[in-house]
């Protein structure tokens, strides 16, 4: 190759490298990609995904503020780009022409920061990153009204049968409902299989432009181990949905579910609740507001639903004859005249008790079968020692989806089988390559082509998911049948090290806290740059399920030091999402596995970090106080040895539980007690070098005092706060707020109202730069009560006009507040006009 060539490629091979990992690479992404398709098509597809899995895990790294992976992976990309540039020049070089010209675009992004694409400038952060050492501008939070609503999916029902008089009875009972002023509640029950859930959606469908408001759906039906999911938890799950603030969020059962008819009466809203098996899950998740619309599906007739909540109504009854026979033959694709098969068509439809899904299995037989099939499924529908055996799903589902599993490719069949391996049906790339460490990228991505050709899997985010829960369980049954018992051990075990090392990773971006780590991981994971806590929690949430169900797979498999520690890795991101319900399920699991291992910190270490979730989620009527008490002082026994030589993870944790039984004194109103309980916690700090634990005791014990009118005493302590938070190595600004705006509270209860506004323009100064909208709503809304008890009634108006915008942006009913204060706040005409004005 030419001299100039080679320094072309060195040259755009470092440009794009730097810029890969940043949002300039989307600008140029498409341009890179048809650059080295050309006649190349094949190679390019496999170097292209190769480059975008490295692109993966440098933003990953990035975001988590590792800057030696970063580092790494940007020399990685280097010589990669380097690599595919040598031999896409070498085979064809009249592209070093348009591959200049890419390069000129690009180093244009490096040095100025933008790139004019057709009629379109971009800005990137890219200069910021990689060339000023700066982090990256602020990027402010969408608009709740630019955020998509959620919304129910509806396929297509191309076989969907009868039932027609039953929608129009629904539709009667939604208008009526509608032109009295109420929600419509419709319950439909049947026998399983007899179509309920096909019926509500059906109508969903139907409606679907009327219906524009948000949408959410839950299963109340019992999971693998035969719980029935809580209300509360998935009251949580569609607060997140809806984009609640988590701060908002109420720990209480009933006050949460009052809070979800809160949130409902802003506008209609539908909820659709499949296979309720008892009344009682249902009321706290119904809207009741106007224009509603609940619709519940259920196999068992619950007349409670009819007389505590009103519902209407609805029994699915089996098809009309005409009517199975029309889904039968339409479902197993019986072409032509059918009087020939009449008699053994009529034989199977008694034998399914004209019931749709009955029809449906029997239908895919007949697509599938040979063309005598109708005549052997007439006779074994019609015998009751067949019948059964006949209509089971799992052997009608894997009759479907076996030959296109026998149809894969040796390595395509392979990932199938630890897809269903996986805990969840959603997964993304990362997982792909843990759980297939011996193949290279080019080989992944081709199996993963494979099963999205296939059918069997869809892109999804920056992920995969399997299309269907049953394909997911069909994969699982493959797995069962077809790996040796050590082979699917093996890959349960990477499975379960890729989401340990994942949660540990995320853990250590998001918190410095003190955590039990005999195997020395978060020592090596510790960020050495700037970490993007909105991207690390992001991530943590497209693996939620995944994270969660790896919990449990990982105690029944007995891996319980990995147990207790991939929970101990979801505590942060749990504690900032008031995630309660899933904090409580995998921690209680880990302390059990703690208990396995008969690791005393272990065991101490769960039981703190159960306390702490009882203390967050705070549900008096669920008992949390009294649980959360009994934890700490568990933990407190473990760590105290009989002849007082804790080790320095003894006394941390002493120290963390103590502070936790001071949080609690005072949340039931104890604040002396919580000052005693804080003293002996800072205490047990003593010769231990953790400034951050002594800058929340003396927070802690700044708003005890000001609870007991002690106001010299708060002053001393918040101001001891803030300074202690803003001298950490890493300064802690939104700390340094919290305290300044629990001192402008102090101050305001000691009624000197000038040092109250004077901490509180210091917050919100810290905050404009640093905190998000939620948080800077809160302090701006203070500040606003303050000046107008001030007088200055213009400010404050000012003050709660802000607060009303940044709490609607935040998706918050907190905005409500802010207007209630303009509405009662007093008008021009009605002050004296005293203040700042010259009488002359």
């Amino acid at each position: 190759m030419e001299a100039e060539l080679v320094r072309l490629v060195a040259s755009v091979a470092t440009t794009m490298a730097g810029a890969i990992g940043t949002d300039a690479y989307t600008a140029f992404k498409n341009r890179l990609g048809a650059l080295f398709r050309r006649d190349r098509q094949e190679r390019a597809d496999s170097f292209l995904s190769e480059l975008e899995e490295r692109r993966n895990d440098l933003v990953l790294a990035r975001d988590r503020g590792d800057e030696a992976r970063v580092a790494e992976l940007v020399s990685e990309i280097e010589e990669l780009l380097r690599s595919e540039l040598r031999q896409l020049l070498g085979e064809q070089p009249s592209l070093a022409g348009e591959l200049r010209d890419l390069h000129t675009e690009v180093r244009n992004v490096v040095t100025n920061g933008t790139l004019v694409v057709g009629s379109h400038t971009q800005v990137s952060n890219v200069y910021n990153h990689y060339y000023d050492g700066g982090s990256a501008p602020p990027r402010q939070a969408l608009r709740s009204d630019a955020a998509p609503l959620p919304r129910i999916v509806l396929w297509p029902m191309e076989h969907y049968e009868n039932n027609d008089s039953l929608l129009r009875r629904m539709d009667t009972v939604w208008e009526q409902s509608q032109a009295a002023g109420v929600a419509a509640t419709l319950y439909m029950q049947g026998v399983p299989g007899s179509g309920t859930s096909a019926a509500a959606r059906r109508w969903l469908r139907t409606h679907r432009d009327e219906l524009a408001g948000p949408q959410l759906e839950a299963s109340l039906g019992r999971d693998t181990w035969g719980n029935l999911p809580e209300p509360s938890a998935i009251l949580e799950r569609w607060f997140r949905e809806l984009g609640v603030p988590a701060e908002d969020v109420p720990a209480d059962p009933g006050e949460r579910s009052a809070y979800f008819r809160r949130i409902a009466a802003r506008g209609p809203i539908v909820v659709l609740l499949e296979d309720v098996v008892v009344a009682s899950q249902v009321e706290p998740l119904l809207p009741g507001t106007p224009g509603s619309v609940a619709l519940i599906t259920s196999h068992s007739r619950l007349p409670r639903l009819v007389r505590t909540v009103g519902a209407e109504p609805f029994e699915m009854k089996p098809l009309s004859r005409v009517h199975s026979l029309r889904l039968l033959i339409n479902v197993g694709r019986i072409k032509g005249d059918t009087t020939a098969y009449e008699k053994e068509l009529d034989l199977i439809a008694d034998g399914c008790g004209d019931l749709p899904l009955a029809l449906c299995i029997a239908g895919a037989q007949l697509a599938l079968g040979h063309a005598g099939r109708v005549h052997e499924l007439a006779t074994e529908l019609s015998d009751r020692t067949t019948r059964l055996e006949t209509l089971d799903m799992d052997d009608e589902i894997s009759a479907a989806l076996d030959p296109g599993y026998r149809g894969l490719t040796g390595d395509a069949a392979r990932l199938y089988r630890c897809i269903g391996l996986h805990p969840a049906g959603r997964f993304e790339v990362d997982v792909v390559r843990a759980m297939l460490p011996d193949m290279d990228t080019a080989a992944r991505n081709k199996v993963v082509r494979q099963l999205t050709d296939a059918n069997l899997i869809e892109p999804d985010g920056d992920g995969y998911r399997v299309r269907h829960h049953l394909i997911h369980d069909h994969a699982l049954a493959c797995a069962l049948a077809d790996e040796p018992a050590e082979a699917r051990e093996a890959v349960l075990d990477r499975i379960i090290a890729h989401y340990l090392e994942f949660a540990e990773r995320a853990e250590a971006a998001l918190s410095s806290r003190h955590r039990y780590d005999p195997a020395g991981t978060y020592a090596a994971y510790a960020p050495t740059g700037n970490v993007d806590a909105p991207k690390v929690i992001a991530s943590l949430e497209r693996r939620r399920e995944s994270l969660e169900n790896v919990v449990r797979v990982a105690h029944e498999m007995g891996r319980h030091d990995q147990t207790w520690r991939l929970a101990q890795g979801q505590h942060t991101f749990y504690l900032k999402c008031g995630l309660h319900s899933p904090w409580i399920t995998t921690h209680e699991l880990a302390l059990k596995s703690a208990y396995e291992c008969r690791d005393q910190m272990a065991i101490a270490r769960m039981h703190f970090e159960l306390g702490f979730a009882y203390l967050e989620r705070w549900s008096t009527r669920q008992g949390d106080p009294q649980t959360a008490r009994e934890h700490f002082e568990r933990a407190l026994e473990l760590v105290r040895p009989a002849d007082g030589n804790a080790t320095e993870g003894q006394r941390r944790t002493e120290s963390s539980a103590l502070e936790g039984l001071g949080l609690l004194e005072r949340k039931l109103g104890n604040p002396a007690v919580a000052l005693e309980y804080y003293a002996v916690g800072l205490r047990a700090l003593n010769g231990i070098d953790h400034k951050r634990g002594r800058a929340l005791f003396a927070l802690h014990r700044g708003v005890a005092f000001t609870d007991l009118r002690r106001h010299d005493e708060a002053a001393r302590e918040l101001r001891s706060a803030r300074e202690q938070f803003a001298d950490l190595s890493a300064p802690d600004p939104y700390n340094v707020a919290r305290a300044l705006t629990r001192c402008a509270e102090d101050r305001r209860a000691a009624d000197q109202l000038g040092a109250a506004v004077q901490a509180l323009d210091d917050a919100i100064e810290i905050m404009t730069v640093n905190g998000p909208p939620y948080q800077r709503a809160g302090i701006l809304l203070l500040r606003g009560d303050l000046l107008s008890e001030q007088g200055d009634h213009v400010r404050a108006t000012l003050d709660w006009v802000t607060a009303g915008d940044l709490f609607r942006e935040a998706n918050s009913l907190r905005a409500q507040e802010a207007d209630q204060r303009l509405t009662d706040a007093p008008s021009p005409g009605d002050e004296d006009g005293s203040r700042d004005v010259d009488d002359e």
